[in-house]
């Protein structure tokens, strides 16, 4: 009894980041339809339609980034986080993170441009940490990456010499 306690207190965590990814993903669904519902119903977009259909196609990397995430969580339940199954979704997630980054960068001068026309500075601002944050998640999963190839090539070397 005592050992089954052990493991579902060892595997409690990722199950709890399975349901913030989980709730995080519903968000971004939701959010997604709610713009997809304006797009087509509202007249009175004017400037920020191309800037609200960025939105919703830098959402489809950010999902597939919860999908990676996700996936990574179940090889971490199996005991399997030093393979290069992991290693390739942290590539994923890495490459993901840079495209949503430079979609955002792409598309700075027509939102700089749409924040000037409504004198809107904190849609800059938003544009800003919609640059930054997920440049900063590809930095980090690079970080995470290198450090995860490092402990295979020393687990396989260990496994070698015994």
């Amino acid at each position: 009894m005592n050992f089954k306690n052990d493991k579902f207190f060892e595997r409690s965590s990722t199950y709890f980041l399975r349901l913030v990814l989980l709730g995080l993903s519903i968000g971004v669904l939701f959010i997604c339809g709610f713009i997809l519902y304006q797009i087509t119903q509202s007249d009175s977009l004017g400037n920020y339609l191309p800037v609200l259909i960025g939105v919703l196609i830098s959402a489809i990397p950010l999902l597939y980034i919860f999908y990676q995430a996700f996936h990574l969580l179940n090889i971490i339940d199996k005991n399997l986080s030093l393979t290069q199954e992991s290693v390739g979704a942290l590539k994923i997630i890495k490459a993901c993170s840079f495209l949503i980054s430079l979609m955002y960068l792409i598309g700075s001068p027509l939102i700089f441009n749409v924040a000037e026309r409504d004198d809107a500075p904190g849609v800059v601002l938003i544009n800003l940490i919609l640059i930054i944050g997920p440049f900063s998640v590809g930095v980090f999963a690079y970080i995470l990456q290198k450090l995860l190839i490092n402990a295979i090539e020393y687990k396989s070397e260990n496994e070698l010499t015994i």
